[in-house]
């Protein structure tokens, strides 16, 4: 199998940074807090834990050199955090996932293998071939194989009765109409992957798109036959189908199959995993993770990772109270529920409370207003879907406001689309697109003579998000129209938007990670085109098909996934994407790459001083340790 120029530069990169770090056999630091437990002989040593050929961790190896000023850490301590989803902190989920492929950051063209040692793909980038690490286990203790692949495969991907349609992932061209992967088994620790099309994006989507982890295509094999019927008779199901109160066994597999997004909640407990921390029981309302004592990176002293040894997550009733543990000195790092509106309030808590505020720069766009283009009303569709009405809406968005307002002018140019604010010019496009008549109370009529009404339902999930909204009421209804804003629950709003019930909302867009493939939201989504979603999730199948000028996406998404990102051919098309977004404006960005506030115990090392703030959590968490 021949290697392209794209991949033999992955390779390299993954030789030059792995090449020049090693450690000697016998050179391994036993963890003081597992000491103990290898003593009593409940756990062998070190050496036996870690892999033949651990990942090993240095500067520039998971955040580039010039993000983190890298040492070697200690073991020990517990990371104290807070979150205000029942069951779910997203910083911890994000500390705990484990990507197949990995690079320092969000880098496509330096990912490497992480969980995998390493890879192979063909030329015509339709064949990849993995190498697993001999001797990586479970959390458990039981080894990883090739067999944990061919499970996950051929018993849960491939299995109708569990998974009711392959995900576009893996289907050629990424394209939910696209060929199923095919796997091959090559030996106990190398796999084949191939499809029929080329699917240049391939590695990014395993290792980076939409916090890509490895519990797709690897799955605990040991532990999960017993809860699939393949494996074990019914009659021995059955207990567990009792104990559960299920009836069949395949809701009892799913309920014990735990996905990544899992994992910060109970079922989790129990469940073998590869991550960095695992969770344990602890009091309602806390999440507890503890120390994976089989993970598979060491430093480069021989530490095996990560330094801290245990994560304590308290459950709070909302922002405000998580913000009351930040001030109280409760809180060692966090990212998620922080605002730049808090920055005077956590300057004069920071000493007092042990604590700093990092600076990051947003991985999302930020705020960003959606119209729903494919609401049920025809006469909305014919307003929205007009490139015209969208740019007057665009041009009525005072920016200048809302970043010094809501981001205290941090925030570079917008650059996603034109970002001129001019009411006048909005007031005049929507005259001459007919809108010209008003009702009695000065607001304007549509072309079927009801008031043209914008309700903006929002969710207080970020601190942000309802003084935003009142300012893009206040700048609606200064181009006549009759805009209001209605407060809803997190839970509410998203069922609406599924249900293609949202007339308008706003949200975070994960836009500047577009350019190192890291999400796929340029796509028709629930926010401004559910009934689009429908159609591409569906191949057809279901929803309404786009109107030509949206249909182009697609278009540029499908060769998007067939190109490796690093060529020029990946840069051009990653370009006409950009250029489409801003000429078209399917949304309205206020902001990209804003400035966000992270809280850093002054006692945390290995903390990196710039970057994405959530990329941080992805890839940097792991590292971290207490110090004096």
């Amino acid at each position: 199998m021949k290697l392209n120029s794209i991949s033999f530069a992955l390779l390299m990169a993954c030789v030059l940074v792995m090449g020049s770090l090693s450690v000697a056999a016998g050179e391994y630091v036993e963890v003081p807090s597992l000491a103990e437990r290898v003593a009593a002989g409940e756990l062998p040593p070190i050496e036996e834990r870690v892999p033949d050929d651990p990942f090993i961790v240095g500067s520039g190896v998971l955040m580039p050199e010039d993000q983190l000023d890298w040492e070697p850490g200690t073991h020990g301590g517990t990371w104290r955090t807070a979150h205000f989803r029942p069951g779910w902190d997203p910083d911890v989920f994000l500390a705990t996932v484990q990507p197949i492929l990995i690079g320092p950051g969000f880098v496509t063209e330096a990912l490497q293998g992480n969980v995998v040692k390493d890879f192979t793909v063909s030329d015509d980038n339709q064949e990849f071939i993995f190498h697993l690490r001999e001797g990586l286990k479970w959390s458990d203790g039981h080894p990883v194989t090739t067999e944990d692949v061919r499970f996950a495969y051929e018993d849960v991907l491939m299995n109708r009765d569990l998974t009711g349609s392959v995900h576009a992932k893996y289907r050629s061209r990424g394209q939910v109409d696209g060929t199923p992967m095919t796997l091959e088994i090559i030996d106990e620790y190398t796999f084949r992957i191939a499809f029929d099309e080329p699917y240049g994006s391939f590695l990014a989507e395993i290792g980076l798109t939409g916090w890509a982890g490895y519990d797709e295509l690897f799955k605990p094999s040991h532990y999960l036959k017993q809860f699939h019927a393949d494996y074990t008779d019914l009659d021995s199901l059955q207990p567990y189908l009792d104990e559960e109160e299920l009836e069949d066994w395949t809701q009892l597999y799913s309920l014990k199959d735990v996905a990544r997004f899992d994992w910060t909640r109970p079922q989790s407990i129990g469940f073998p995993v590869l991550n960095p921390w695992m969770r344990v029981e602890g009091p309602p309302g806390v999440i507890i993770f503890e120390r994976n004592p089989f993970y598979f990176k060491v430093d480069t002293e021989g530490r095996q990772l990560p330094y801290i040894d245990r994560v304590e997550s308290f459950e709070v009733s909302d922002i405000e109270a998580l913000n009351m543990k930040i001030l109280a000195g409760e809180v060692d790092y966090h990212r998620e529920g922080t605002a730049l509106s808090r920055m005077p309030v956590y300057q004069e808590y920071a000493d007092q409370a042990g604590f700093r505020v990092q600076m990051y720069e947003s991985a999302a766009a930020s705020l960003v207003f959606f119209l729903n283009l494919t609401y049920d009303d025809p006469a909305w569709q014919e307003l929205t879907r007009d490139l015209r009405f969208r740019e007057a809406i665009n041009l009525a968005l005072d920016r200048e406001e809302l970043v010094d307002s809501l981001f205290y002018g941090m925030a570079p140019e917008l650059s996603l689309v034109p970002s001129e604010f001019n009411p006048e010019q909005a007031n005049a496009i929507l005259d001459e697109l007919g809108l010209d008549q008003r009702d009695s109370d000065g607001y304007r009529l549509r072309p079927d003579g009801e008031t043209l009404e914008i309700v903006l339902e929002v969710s207080a999930i970020q601190p942000i998000m309802v003084p935003g909204a009142e300012i893009m009421v206040e700048n609606l209804q200064d181009i006549g129209i009759d805009a209001s804003m209605r407060q809803i629950s997190n839970e509410l709003r998203n069922i609406r938007a599924e249900s293609n019930e949202l007339m308008a909302t706003l949200l975070w867009l994960q836009s500047p990670m577009w350019r190192y493939d890291g999400f796929r939201d340029y796509l028709p989504s629930q926010w401004w085109a559910p009934r689009w979603k429908d159609w591409f999730d569906s191949a057809g199948v279901s929803g309404e098909e786009p109107p030509e000028d949206f249909y182009e996406v697609y278009r540029i998404h499908e060769e998007i996934i067939a190109t490796p990102p690093t060529t020029d051919e990946g840069v051009a098309i990653r370009q006409a994407l950009y250029d489409w977004f801003y000429e078209t404006i399917p949304s309205f960005p206020i902001v990209e790459r804003v400035a966000h506030a992270s809280i850093v115990s002054q006692r945390m090392r290995n903390v990196p001083h710039s970057g994405f703030n959530n990329e941080i959590n992805y890839r940097a968490v792991e590292q971290f340790f207490f110090g004096e």
